[in-house]
């Protein structure tokens, strides 16, 4: 019977043992260790949160990302995915964090012109001094429940300010109807779409963590 020396066996041993790494997602510290099993690296699931990346277990299966396809909006055209979320709830695409606030019914010109404003949160999550515009952010909508648009007079509060990194701006933009709209009457507010082109981003340095980075936030749920 052959005998293997013991130096080999305790050095087969050790390179069968699994590996340990810290993990550090966006800045912050995962407290659990990413593992390296036969040279497959495994991360924990409180990492890809992190990163805004969602889960979900549902019997053997692990679902990561959206958990439903894009559906078809009144018209015919495809609803492009996003990140979705309700007032009040943080969404984090890997270089913005968003939280809508509030929204409430405004008017002027002695209540001739109607709209909405909006409360929101805007962070930059990255570690370098970016804006929305020059990070691809394009446009900012406001979808009605009737089935109407409006869009923001002051978006550019939001896409020209530069905010370094970890700040963030409190934000009021109002989204007015036009004349025929306010005498019509106004539907309900129903979505925030924040439309964002990942592909413009790399002139600013940063990259989103998602496929989809741009925002959806549903107006009628809050968190």
């Amino acid at each position: 019977m052959n005998k293997v020396p013991l130096l080999a066996l305790l050095s087969s041993a050790a390179l069968a043992a699994p590996l340990n790494y810290r993990v550090v997602a966006n800045g912050q510290v995962v407290p659990q260790s990413a593992l390296v099993v036969g040279g497959v690296t495994y991360v924990p699931l409180s990492a890809l949160t992190l990163l805004g990346v969602p889960s979900s277990v549902k019997g053997t299966t692990l679902t990561l990302g959206a958990t439903t396809a894009a559906s078809t909006t009144p018209g015919g055209a495809n609803q492009k995915a996003s990140l979705e979320g309700c007032l009040g709830e943080a969404l984090f695409n890997g270089v913005w964090r968003l939280t809508v606030n509030g929204v409430k019914p405004i008017m002027r010109y002695n209540g001739q012109q109607k709209g909405y404003s909006l409360a929101l949160s805007w962070k930059n999550g990255t570690t370098k001094t970016v804006d929305a515009l020059n990070t691809g952010v394009k446009a900012i909508t406001l979808v009605l429940a009737d089935g109407n648009s409006l869009t923001s007079e002051n978006d550019q509060d939001l896409k020209y300010k530069a905010l370094p990194q970890a700040a963030g701006a409190t934000l009021e933009l109002s989204f007015w109807a036009d004349s025929a709209q306010s005498a019509a009457g106004l539907g309900q507010p129903s979505k925030l779409l924040i439309d964002i082109n990942a592909s413009t981003a790399g002139s600013s340095g940063v990259a989103y963590s998602t496929t989809n980075p741009s925002f959806r936030v549903r107006l009628d749920c809050q968190k």
